[in-house]
């Protein structure tokens, strides 16, 4: 398998969409796999989400949005801006910002639209090791924050208004045209919000010049309260879940790619049982 500039043309710039799914979930834009960018080079990314439900898990009692008077089905929308740049051979610096809309029962008030949450975050190679078969750990930090002064406290909001520091750790393995990702990570969380556990998986493959992936992603969180729990706020609940899709990749030219992907909630606690799409485009500099 090629290691240099072409290759991670290839394969790197499908991270661009990991931090595209599913906005409304705040440590969905933290998720990573182990791809650097070499030193002087990077990638911008801008995508559009579309997501949607009609059920939710009230703690693990699943209830529709129209009978819990939220409307017919809660819309997201989101649009981000997505950035990675290699400092060095071997740290990666990635940004994230995403401008949301959340909408449900317009006539109770129920929509919400802003900057949600900057993520910024920091990956260092720590160790590679193989030739044919090349295996790497990569080590990330980060810190995520509001972007904007929106309300978090709501059935219907854009995000969990908290201050948080992201720590993640990453094992993967690249093979020919194809690779396996891991990674898990700790969310350590402000104010109500409970710490969380995410879990990220990516498998891929580049066939010309495009590269499919799919993905796995589980976050569980250390306490936390139900819906409906005496004195529950919406940002302290205990939100779990485990998602799945696919991606896709297209290599234009060597600066130029389409991407998109599509995701499902399998299950979840005080979370939204979601399915969303996206689309972008990624230049690599």
């Amino acid at each position: 398998m090629e290691h240099g500039p072409t290759c991670h043309s290839k394969l790197a710039a499908a991270l661009a969409m990991s931090a595209a799914l599913g906005l409304s979930s705040p440590a969905l834009a933290a998720d990573i796999n182990g791809f650097l960018r070499d030193k002087g080079h990077g990638d911008a990314a801008v995508s559009y989400t579309w997501e949607s439900y009609d059920e939710f898990w009230m703690g693990e009692t699943k209830v529709s949005t129209d009978a819990a008077g939220l409307g017919k089905d809660i819309k997201t929308r989101s649009l981000s801006v997505w950035y990675a740049y290699g400092l060095t051979d071997r740290i990666t610096f990635v940004a994230n910002l995403p401008f949301v809309k959340a909408e449900g029962d317009a006539s109770a008030g129920l929509e919400q639209e802003g900057l949600q949450d900057l993520t910024l975050l920091g990956k260092y190679r720590l160790a590679s090791f193989g030739s044919k078969a090349k295996s790497s750990f990569v080590g990330g930090l980060g810190l995520r924050t509001i972007a904007s002064n929106y309300q978090a406290n709501l059935p219907v909001d854009i995000g969990d208004g908290t201050a948080d520091w992201l720590f993640r750790l990453v094992y993967q393995l690249e093979y020919r045209g194809f690779y396996v990702s891991q990674q898990v990570g700790f969310d350590l969380r402000s104010g109500d919000a409970p710490d969380g556990y995410p879990l990220f998986t990516e498998v891929g493959f580049t066939w010309g010049p495009v590269t499919y992936t799919g993905f796995y992603s589980r976050l569980t969180t250390q306490g936390g309260t139900d819906i409906g729990d005496p004195g529950f706020t919406f940002p302290g609940n205990k939100e779990e879940y485990e998602r799945g899709g696919a991606k896709v990749f297209g290599r234009i030219n060597d600066h130029l790619g389409l991407t998109a992907a599509a995701y499902k909630t399998f299950s979840g606690r005080n979370t939204g049982d979601s399915s969303g799409f996206s689309g972008g485009i990624d230049v690599r500099f």
